[in-house]
């Protein structure tokens, strides 16, 4: 049976592509003898026909993370002539088919040329933090190091851009440290008890050298994602901008940038109580507690959990977001200024590694066509 490029798009769209057909259609992807082929199956309402829910953003997620789930192709994107005419959610597709057609190579670690280096380009934020001891004394922690640190009773190692600490069985007193990313950093930590923190740019977390009495309790800024160590008798508390969740074991995410709409609590197994004056809410997995600047408190049931920690898997997973949305992570990650020559109100869909230099990531976000972006220095400019 002869395969046509329609056909095999078709059969991938549809989830009824073999794996052989599909190496097939990716073959295709990688020549540009299929671009025009492509360009004109897309102008042609092909798409548009064989595709419902087109305005669903599920749906469209859902052919995003198919399209891209290969991430065999490493070219320069075509732009159809209708991209500027379609609909937002036509437009949303075609971004998405794009995707499959200058998909990131995938490494280790990025690889960044030396031109790259040279040229002025904005570079992806990496691993490194500040420790704060007890006696206000401060280390610099990067991805390279690799060293004990002694702190009293306290151990303390760090390793390629984790740092562990080792609580003694018999220790009673604790002192306070304090862990902090820049902006354009990321860490991870393990406590003294065994539960594992990961640090998004510009946050931190301050928490005791050693748990002891009846609970276990940090302060947390920005945004974390926590694994908790289970301790029926300790229970664990969170802190951060007045509100006080309370765990016993669980895996749940926090955002409490001050630049963000709301304060939110993302529950991805086992349950929390989130508090705030007199008002409780227990969350179950797959709901968020969204803090709104009026105190008023939301509950959001079928919570996309793996987009919201997808920073946390190196990833960067826009949902429908907005252009400030995406540019408010733009800004923490790349340690960038983002500066608007006019008002902006498209929205983006997609998932794109945090590990690309930051004009590839724009180069993502103009295919639509209806945005595009200047670099100045480490200033982002954005226009219509």
């Amino acid at each position: 049976m002869e395969f046509t490029f329609r056909s095999l798009l078709e059969k991938y769209l549809t989830d009824s592509i073999s794996e052989s057909e599909k190496a097939m259609l990716f073959e295709m992807l990688q020549s540009s003898d299929y671009e025009s082929e492509l360009e004109q199956i897309i102008d042609n309402g092909f798409l548009e026909g064989k595709i419902s829910g087109l305005a669903d953003p599920d749906r469209a997620k859902a052919l995003f993370d198919k399209i891209t789930e290969a991430g065999q192709v490493y070219r320069k994107p075509f732009i159809s002539r209708r991209l500027r005419y379609i609909t937002a959610a036509a437009a949303a597709i075609l971004l998405l088919i794009s995707v499959a057609v200058y998909t990131f190579r995938k490494t280790n670690d990025t690889f960044i040329s030396e031109k790259e280096k040279t040229n002025g380009e904005i570079l992806p934020g990496s691993d490194k933090a500040m420790l704060t001891l007890t006696d206000g004394s401060v280390i610099i922690l990067d991805s390279t190091g690799s060293r004990a640190i002694k702190q009293g009773n306290t151990a303390i190692h760090e390793h390629c851009g984790q740092l562990q600490y080792q609580q003694k069985e018999q220790e009673t007193v604790s002192g306070l440290n304090t862990l902090t990313t820049p902006r354009g950093g990321q860490y991870r930590l393990r406590l003294p008890d065994g539960s594992d923190i990961w640090l998004n740019a510009a946050s931190s977390i301050t928490y005791p050298t050693a748990f002891t009495g009846n609970r276990r309790k940090v302060t947390v800024t920005g945004e974390v994602y926590m694994e908790i160590a289970k301790n029926e008798n300790m229970p664990f508390e969170v802190s951060v901008n007045g509100v006080e969740i309370t765990v016993l074991g669980t895996r749940f995410n926090i955002n409490a940038y001050k630049d963000e709409p709301s304060i939110t609590t993302t529950l991805l197994e086992g349950a929390v109580k989130v508090s705030r004056g007199n008002n409780d809410q227990l969350l179950m997995p797959g709901q968020q507690e969204q803090l709104l600047p009026n105190g008023k408190i939301e509950i959001v049931n079928d919570i996309d959990t793996a987009s919201v920690i997808a920073w946390k898997n190196g990833m960067f997973s826009f949902n429908d977001a907005d252009i400030p949305a995406v540019m408010r992570q733009v800004n923490r990650w790349y340690d960038a200024e983002i500066v608007y020559q006019s008002e902006v109100s498209q929205h983006f869909m997609g998932s794109i590694p945090r590990t690309v230099p930051i004009s590839k990531l724009l180069t993502m976000l103009e295919l639509t066509g209806r945005l595009h972006f200047r670099i100045d220095g480490r200033k982002i400019i954005v226009t219509q």
